[in-house]
């Protein structure tokens, strides 16, 4: 989730804006502008060394009454840069600035591992009534869901193209494989079933 930036406005009176002093992120941000009285715009601009590094989508915001309004800032580049955020609102009647720090990434390839995991099925998640029918389809499941469909299907095609072929040949040869791969599909099929 990335760091957000709270700005309140028209708390006490009419285009007030509340602010921190300052901001510290190592990625892109959001501007979270919560909106306490009639429905206004506030302007957002980033100075010269900010806008070096990160954007915004537009730099005016309308913002409804009693409502919040995200304002995302994308950090294109990364690295250690000092800026300031500037934040107006009822057309300039008050303005605020923001220090924004942005740091380098941490890029340890950390992992955060929790308790759960040391415990016997602690990454499995439990199924529904519905998921542990006793033939383990569900409504709408597909192929993946049940294996044995295609392999039954396969096989169906071999005991066909076997039978196709000793019908053609009319050879005792072509017959007896024709039987032995019937007799194997009949084995596998009852080893999928069972």
């Amino acid at each position: 989730m990335p760091d957000e930036l709270p700005v309140d406005v028209n708390r006490r009176e009419r285009n007030s804006l509340n602010v921190p002093a300052s901001i510290e992120t190592d990625d892109s941000f959001v501007i979270r502008v919560r909106n306490h009285g009639n429905a206004g715009r506030v302007h957002v601009h980033l100075d010269e060394d900010l806008s070096a590094v990160a954007s915004l989508e537009d730099t005016n915001y309308y913002v409804e009454a009693q409502s919040t309004a995200a304002i995302p800032v994308s950090v294109d580049e990364h690295g250690v840069v000092h800026g300031k955020i500037k934040l107006s609102a009822g057309y300039g009647a008050t303005t605020r600035w923001v220090d924004v720090k942005l740091t380098e990434p941490d890029d340890t390839g950390s992992v955060e591992v929790d308790e759960s995991l040391a415990e016997p099925g602690g990454g499995e998640r439990e199924t529904t009534d519905e998921e542990s029918s006793t033939d383990g389809a569900t409504p709408g499941s597909t192929l993946a869901d049940r294996p044995a469909l295609p392999v039954l299907a396969l096989g169906a095609l071999a005991v066909a193209v076997a039978i196709g072929a000793a019908t053609a040949f009319q050879s005792g040869l072509v017959a007896a494989g024709a039987v032995a791969v019937f007799v194997a599909v009949l084995l596998a099929g009852y080893l999928l079933v069972r």
